[in-house]
């Protein structure tokens, strides 16, 4: 049920890139309109996945996602429906919050499901078939634009995930929450999406206005503001959104380090490939996707292999072996890019292979541990806070990308413009371009390497410390009662003399 409902989030991300042009032409959309088609979902998708992950603690996991994923159906209906492009977007805006709390809640789920020695394999099928989603998204939108036109994917998606929520209700047992007294920390949901809003906002319109211009600037005060204040108020409330005590764990905090580093390091490989074989080699569309569709086929083989490992070997050694196999793989992709163009083929496949492999060896240990050191009544918020993190990860990278390979792509990004035009427009000509898909690809790989570093930081098998009771009022701090002794001895104890 979980696996289905992440391949209806996945198709909604990877197969709509298939069936913009489709919106953009019924529609006559604008490339801005274009473009929040795309972001709207991310945004809104990124900055309540803390809220819907304190919610599903405090609550019941099994109610808010049957509610993410209600919201979720009822809005792909609506998109289905959209008399014009701004109502699409906002019907694309409620997507993704129902998909925030569907994503927030699937790893907790499957954590409360399964015990610690079978966790990882569930963890495993799940990352397989989001692989999967990854592999075969564009290729299902294409069919399904091809077939029912452009609102295809929203149809499919409405129907699907109508049957999904009946399959939740049906098998999820209810319940209540963590039980306790705990408030919900409003004052830090409020920061928290200001924080992650202002500056989702201030990246994704960078690339088009430039960080100088109004819009941009007040975003990233916001942000920035937020971020600032948003501590200071953790520390004062009594149940606070991010409970410190998460990361006050050597391995926790490294675990959700490397997570951020590697989603960062690897996400926008596709990108900068994809770009480059359409740009620099002149490849069609299809020819570059199948190219690069060898990444998700690597994380699709991998991924249920280090399910099965985890079970026998330390999470620290199988995610460090990932994020330094994706390096090798990025690495390989410098080098092919340093003997063309054009580029080996079969090195830039294996390249590819490589980096898709190394991000599944790492996805399922590192989240299976990180769950393994959480409480039940815990886990929400910390699989918010990693999918958080993750997604943040996703966005920074593609802006990131996008600034060192086409500074300069139209309003609207690669959604509502021609890059491979404005790409090819680049000062210095094709030898230029090459330049910077290697210098892009040269940061994601010291970002790789970053997160190979942070996962064996994280050491070894340590007892975690449990959180600290928080429904009842703080006490004086406890100190050691005095040792027993005999009436009438001299108060010595065994091994002071």
């Amino acid at each position: 049920m979980t696996s289905l409902t992440a391949l209806l989030t996945g198709l909604n991300t990877s197969g709509l890139d298939v069936a913009l042009p489709g919106i953009v032409r019924h529609f006559d959309a604008s490339a801005a309109q274009a473009s929040w088609m795309i972001l709207g979902y991310l945004l809104a998708g990124t900055v309540l996945l803390l809220v819907w992950g304190r919610l599903a603690d405090l609550f019941g996991r099994c109610r808010l996602y049957v509610a993410g994923v209600a919201v979720f159906t009822l809005a792909s209906v609506g998109c289905a429906l959209a008399p014009d492009a701004w109502w699409l977007v906002l019907g694309r805006i409620l997507q993704g919050v129902g998909a925030s709390a569907v994503i927030a809640n699937t790893t907790a789920l499957l954590a409360d499901a399964f015990p610690p020695e079978r966790l990882p394999r569930a963890l495993g099928v799940n990352a397989t078939l989001i692989s999967a989603t990854q592999a075969a998204g564009p290729l299902l939108g294409g069919v399904l634009t091809k077939l029912q036109g452009w609102s295809g994917i929203f149809w499919t998606s409405g129907a699907a995930g109508l049957v999904a929520c009946g399959w939740a209700v049906h098998v999820l047992r209810p319940d209540r929450g963590s039980g306790s007294s705990e408030k919900f920390d409003v004052a830090g949901a409020l920061l928290s999406v200001l924080f992650l809003g202002g500056g989702a906002l201030a990246l994704t319109e960078s690339g088009s206005r430039g960080w100088t211009s109004g819009p941009v600037l007040l975003s990233a005060a916001v942000s920035v503001s937020a971020l600032l204040v948003f501590p200071l108020v953790q520390r004062r409330q009594r149940h606070p959104l991010v409970d410190p005590w998460l990361f006050r764990d050597r391995r926790r905090a490294m675990a959700l380090l490397a997570a951020f580093l590697t989603a960062m390091s690897y996400f926008s490989v596709v990108l900068v490939m994809s770009l480059y074989l359409q740009t620099v080699e002149r490849l069609d569309a299809l020819t570059a996707g199948f190219q690069v569709m060898l990444m998700a086929v690597g994380a699709m083989l991998a991924s249920p292999v280090a399910g099965r490992l985890a079970t026998r070997r330390p999470a620290r050694l199988l995610s460090s072996v990932g994020t330094a196999t994706s390096a090798l793989g990025i690495a390989l992709l410098v080098l092919a890019l340093s003997l063309g163009p054009p580029a080996p083929t079969g090195l830039v496949g294996l390249g590819l292979f490589l980096t898709g492999v190394g991000a599944g060896l790492f996805g399922v240990p590192n989240t299976g541990e990180l769950m393994s050191l959480v409480p039940a009544h815990r886990r929400g918020i910390a699989n918010g806070v990693r999918s958080m993190l993750q997604n943040a990860g996703y966005l920074i990278s593609s802006v990131l990308a996008l600034a060192l390979v086409a500074g300069h792509v139209p309003s609207g990004g690669p959604a509502g413009g021609d890059v491979r035009s404005s790409v090819l427009a680049a000062p210095g000509g094709p030898d230029a371009l090459v330049g910077q898909h290697r210098t892009a690809l040269l940061v994601l790989l010291c970002l790789c390497l970053a997160a190979t570093a942070s996962s064996l930081l994280r050491g070894g098998a340590q007892r975690p410390v449990p959180p600290p009771d928080r429904t009842t009022a703080p006490s004086a701090p406890h100190r050691p009662a005095p040792p027993r002794t005999a009436p009438g001895s001299s108060g010595r104890t065994k091994g002071t003399e």
